[in-house]
């Protein structure tokens, strides 16, 4: 696991494995054919909560590892793994993960989700991603759309169920994709909020015209769906 920086540090709750030396994260930790898939730096509220799905190469891979990294110990991240034995890649995880965070933290913070996918056909694990076992009933879905934010701008970002789904959850997230944290004041220049309409979740984004537009601001729309 690597920290941000000075006074930055990693927090994963199910991460079991110490941080190998040199300082690399561990989502790929014991894996031998692994792709990495970093993701935005994820905006946490102060005393709340936030959630990002983050997705495997398409057709290609699932999830074998997943690592974080926050801005503070007060931000304490794990992901929503599906029901089954034993505990594996393809049975507890598919082609994503749906990262969550709390914060306890009296300031706004931020965490990076991290995936170490495996390929379909090697690598380690099962190649398929059938197995979705979650009494009382199947494991939920999680579908997202981001839409990237500017300086001054106003957007929506729209995701829904399947027509044979039904929609049980919704959440929306702030986040910057950039190598290094954002410059926290940042957060507060981009605002976002959703609605439910039907099987659908409505996001609308707006910022400031004081955002930089090296701050490569997104926002995420994300739907939990019932089959």
């Amino acid at each position: 696991m690597k920290a941000f920086g000075l006074a930055l540090v990693v927090s994963l709750a199910v991460a079991a494995a110490t941080a190998p030396a040199g300082g690399a994260t561990n989502e790929c930790r014991g894996i031998q054919q692994c792709i990495r898939v970093p993701g935005p730096l994820v905006v946490v509220p102060a005393h709340g909560a936030a959630s990002y799905l983050l997705t495997c190469p398409r057709g290609r891979s699932i999830v074998g590892g997943l690592d974080a990294q926050v801005t503070s110990r007060e931000v304490h991240v794990w992901f929503e793994g599906r029901l089954g034995a034993p505990v594996q890649p393809g049975q507890t995880t598919t082609r994503y993960a749906l990262f969550r965070a709390a914060s306890t933290s009296a300031k706004p913070q931020v965490f990076q989700p991290l995936l170490g996918c495996i390929p379909m056909q090697g690598g380690g694990g099962r190649s398929t991603v059938s197995a979705r076992v979650s009494p009382p009933g199947v494991a939920l879905e999680y579908r997202a759309r981001i839409v990237v934010i500017g300086p001054g701008d106003v957007e929506f970002a729209k995701v829904s169920c399947q027509a044979s789904e039904r929609l049980v959850g919704a959440w929306h997230a702030v986040a910057f994709r950039s190598k290094a944290p954002p410059d926290l004041t940042y957060v507060g220049l981009v605002q976002a909020r959703h609605v439910i309409v039907g099987k659908r979740v409505v996001v609308t984004a707006s910022s400031t015209d004081a955002l930089s537009v090296d701050a490569h601001a997104v926002v995420q729309a994300g739907a939990e769906c019932a089959p």
